[in-house]
């Protein structure tokens, strides 16, 4: 398999402009225990998933989950800066009666990138499945939504993403010929789409299990993804657990190690997403004592060090 350039993070947004601290945010950071993140405007009754927040510490954009009689809704939420404060989360200023989820930022912070159900340019039906969008930072909001393709590749396009520097996508996928589970694929990405998708292959993909919701660091050295039915999942019900794989020497990615409590727990963890300064982990899960749906979390990454190999 060929290698997909790595990209690299942003080295200068601490000089334009000035990054705060997290401390400084009203967020307490958190140390080697998950704690919840933000549950002043995060938590509800609904489900709260897929945290982005911008390199530059004055955004903050989540999906957040609902149920009615016709079934699953998504929507995306944002909250900002303002005066020193962050404001109460409301929907984002892009949105349609279709839904969004699932935002990530790039390394600016300038463009934010979603899945959507709406319809693409010129087409009269929404798509099957949603479509990967981004929209360019336009004063303090957004601009109107750009639609970025599919890949090229023999799959069946999923959803749950992250980029690697601005050139490389992890994502979820499954081949044609299996679309019972899903693997995690990467292509490379610029303004013009994508390049040739590649699954990243095993020890990670595996035929007997899901591996699903790639979060990939932004050194590039490891990712954290979920995965469902393996034998050292916590759950009791089939549900799934957070996992780590460590980039090697020859650029393949290691045997994948189940992460340990307290990050996983008895409930189910999922949707990891990593700040873009690799200091911390966020991730959703419904661990909170009565909760059916889940909250968002976030512990140091300082706590996956222990899962990394000696020689590496």
């Amino acid at each position: 398999m060929s290698q997909i350039g790595c990209g690299s993070p942003n080295q200068d947004l601490a000089e334009d402009p000035p990054a705060k601290a997290m401390e400084d945010l009203g967020f307490e950071p958190p140390g080697l225990v998950p704690e919840p993140f933000a549950p002043r405007l995060t938590r509800t009754d609904d489900a709260e998933l897929a945290v982005a927040l911008s390199p530059r510490l004055d955004e903050l954009v989540f999906t957040r989950a609902f149920f009615d009689q016709s079934g699953i809704h998504f929507a995306l939420m944002t909250s900002k800066i303002v005066d020193g404060k962050w404001t109460d989360p409301e929907p984002v200023s892009f949105r349609s009666e279709r839904g969004e989820a699932e935002a990530f930022f790039d390394t600016s912070g300038n463009r934010l990138y979603f899945y959507s159900g709406r319809p693409e340019p010129g087409a009269e039906s929404p798509p099957r499945a949603m479509n990967l969008w981004y929209v360019e930072r336009e004063g303090e909001d957004w601009g109107e939504p750009v639609l970025m393709g599919r890949p090229d590749a023999p799959i069946e396009y999923g959803w749950s993403g992250s980029l690697l520097g601005d050139d490389t996508f992890f994502f979820t996928a499954r081949p044609y010929e299996d679309l019972g589970l899903a693997d995690i694929y990467r292509v490379s990405v610029g303004d013009d789409g994508f390049g040739v998708a590649e699954s990243i292959g095993p020890p990670v993909n595996t035929p007997e299990y899901t591996e699903n919701e790639p979060a990939v660091a932004p050194d590039g050295s490891y990712f954290v993804f979920y995965s469902a039915g393996r034998p050292d999942n916590l759950s009791t019900e089939m549900l799934g657990d957070l996992y780590i794989s460590f980039r090697q020497s020859d650029g393949s990615w290691g045997e994948p190690r189940h992460i340990a409590e307290p990050i996983n727990s008895a409930a189910e963890e999922n949707w990891p997403r990593i700040s873009h300064d690799g200091k911390y982990l966020f991730f959703s899960s419904n661990r909170r004592e009565g909760a059916e749906l889940p909250d968002l979390y976030w512990v140091s990454t300082e706590a996956l060090e222990g899962y990394r190999p000696a020689d590496l």
